[in-house]
């Protein structure tokens, strides 16, 4: 009995680890994607502001939705950051970059919240599509 308790401990403290380790990638996975997405919807279309774009990675939609909708992933709007760059002098190098910062993942035990959460943000830049004059 004591020893099928001391491997159980063992057992399941491993399991619980293998478990928020695919939840971390399964967040770093879905936030690369959602971003990439943001960011392809971004690039072809006139830039406006960076809001449809925060929008879509947040709801996945590019307008806001109507009442309390939650965020993916419980994120917030002051973790997607977004910015285009426009030189004067060269109109055809405008980029489009879409950041995720300060991200923490949510974790089945509280006891690797504190050593697997790093403060890498997840960034796509892509140049913005040309835009030729209508005759």
């Amino acid at each position: 009995m004591v020893e099928a308790t001391l491997v159980l401990l063992v057992f399941f403290a491993l399991l619980l680890g293998v478990i928020d380790c695919g939840q971390v990638l399964f967040a770093h996975q879905s936030l690369v994607e959602r971003v990439r997405t943001a960011v392809r919807w971004g690039v072809v279309h006139p830039w406006d502001s960076a809001d449809p774009i925060v929008n879509l990675v947040l709801y996945n939609q590019a307008d806001a939705p109507r009442g309390d909708t939650p965020a993916f992933l419980g994120m917030q709007r002051e973790n997607v950051v977004v910015r285009h760059v426009a030189p004067p002098e060269r109109p055809d190098d405008e980029t489009l970059s879409v950041t995720i910062v300060n991200f923490r993942p949510q974790f089945f035990s509280p006891w690797f919240a504190g050593a697997l959460v790093s403060s890498r943000a997840v960034s796509i830049t892509a140049p913005m599509a040309t835009r030729t004059a209508s005759r």
